[in-house]
């Protein structure tokens, strides 16, 4: 899985002509010397730097309903937000992540694998209702993470994660995000049908005319520092 992400991610376009809200997105929080930052891991010191910079540079967080009505009544961004998000539902989210997040007054938005749930190394239940208690938004990343050719049930990947994640929070499940930031035409159409508000990509520049439904991210790499995190969102927001 995690090389099909890189592999992805390495080739997808980086080219736009519309300036762009920062929505970063992060997969694996380590502890030192557990894994080699790269772009699908970052150790907790260089992550809790980089929420640093953010904040100490202005940077504030705000969460996708904002983003959502914002376009929708074509107003622009407002300086210095940005969108903080989580992929593949790991514990280290709620145990790592979360206390950083509250200590930098930033929110987030965890896209959460349903079939992941209770297992070891992952999110529990009782943690994702922690999150959505404490203001973050819970969101859906399918139920177990299939490439775009692997959708064979749409209830079993979109409906049902939403649901289920509705009962666990009690609070609606508006937001998606497309494994390995892959989508094409028919799963945008089964997302909308599904009641997803919006939906989250990666790299690529928001499709014409589906902008709500291919949201970029940027994959934060865990070797940068808080500098060139900051050097790689303003080149995001402006490409």
């Amino acid at each position: 899985m995690k090389r099909l992400i890189v592999f992805w991610c390495c080739c997808l376009s980086l080219t736009t002509t519309a300036q762009q809200l920062p929505v970063l997105c992060y997969h694996n929080i380590t502890t030192a010397g557990q894994h080699k930052n790269d772009l699908l891991h970052i150790d907790r010191s260089q992550f809790e730097r980089q929420l640093k910079t953010l904040s100490d540079s202005g940077y504030y967080t705000i969460l996708p309903d904002e983003l959502v009505a914002l376009m929708q009544q074509h107003k622009p961004f407002p300086p210095h937000a940005c969108i903080i998000t989580f992929d593949d539902s790991h514990d280290v989210h709620y145990s790592i992540a979360a206390p950083l997040l509250q200590h930098y007054h930033f929110k987030g938005v965890f896209f959460v694998m349903t079939v992941t749930l209770n297992k070891p190394h992952y999110l529990s239940v009782a943690n994702v209702k922690a999150l959505a208690d404490a203001g973050h938004v819970v969101a859906s990343h399918t139920w177990d993470h299939p490439f775009p050719t692997g959708y064979r049930d749409w209830n079993k990947e979109l409906v049902a994660p939403r649901q289920q994640l509705e009962k666990i929070t009690g609070r609606p499940v508006w937001y998606f995000a497309y494994p390995f930031g892959a989508y094409n035409d028919s799963i945008i159409a089964h997302v909308k049908q599904a009641g997803y508000k919006a939906a989250f990509q990666l790299n690529r520049l928001p499709a014409a005319g589906k902008e709500l439904y291919t949201l970029r991210r940027l994959m934060v790499d865990g070797r940068w520092s808080g500098a060139q995190l900051l050097h790689e969102m303003a080149l995001y927001g402006t490409q």
